[in-house]
């Protein structure tokens, strides 16, 4: 079912004179600047198409708004990064350790719960099962700059601050009371970046 889905997309982009979705980004997208860590965040599911994650830092500064089917960059100087990841009422901490010259990607998603659809966070490692499904997950995305966002990028956040507060603790307070599996889960190291060799195997 999926390969016929596939003929038709490519049949109908080849009469149209436009690209198939699945061509929507290139891999040097994806490659790490000179000096730099490339991090991606991916927020591709069909059911989120209409949902927006929003990334910032314990300024409460925006770093980056993913919404729709995107595959949104960011690029870092390495050293450790701590983000807060808020989807609907539900916000993660995440820690980050990036290497330059690999690239790091990190999954926007929503998991279906006895209470409906929950947000969710799934930073994606180097030789893991979510690595081996990469080209599935950015299938179609559409590659963003982050810092071409002037609505988001090193701005304020959008809400009152005592409710930006409130994230931040529930986040924190989540970090600090979990246990290390749970804070291994939400924790990117340097090895975990994917390097040029490996994106060319995309």
């Amino acid at each position: 079912m999926r390969s016929a889905w596939w003929i038709t997309t490519c049949l109908l982009a080849v009469c149209l004179g436009v690209p198939a979705s699945a061509a929507a980004y290139e891999k040097d997208d994806f490659l790490a600047p000179e000096g730099k860590a490339r991090i991606v965040f991916i927020q591709n599911q069909r059911v989120d198409r209409k949902m927006t994650f929003t990334v910032f830092e314990s300024d409460r500064r925006c770093v980056a708004e993913v919404g729709g089917r995107e595959a949104q960059v960011l690029d870092v100087f390495p050293g450790p990064y701590i983000f807060y990841v808020q989807g609907y009422n539900d916000t993660r901490r995440i820690e980050l350790f990036p290497m330059a010259g690999r690239t790091y990607f990190i999954r926007l998603h929503t998991v279906t719960k006895p209470m409906g659809a929950v947000p969710e966070v799934t930073l994606v490692r180097r030789e893991s099962e979510e690595h081996m499904r990469l080209r599935v997950s950015l299938e179609g995305a559409l590659v963003t700059q982050s810092r071409d966002n002037e609505k988001c990028y090193a701005r304020p956040l959008k809400e009152r601050e005592n409710r930006t507060n409130r994230r931040l603790n529930e986040a924190n307070g989540d970090w600090k009371n979990g246990d290390d599996a749970y804070r291994d889960k939400y924790t990117l190291i340097e090895r975990d970046g994917l390097t040029r060799q490996d994106i060319a195997l995309f």
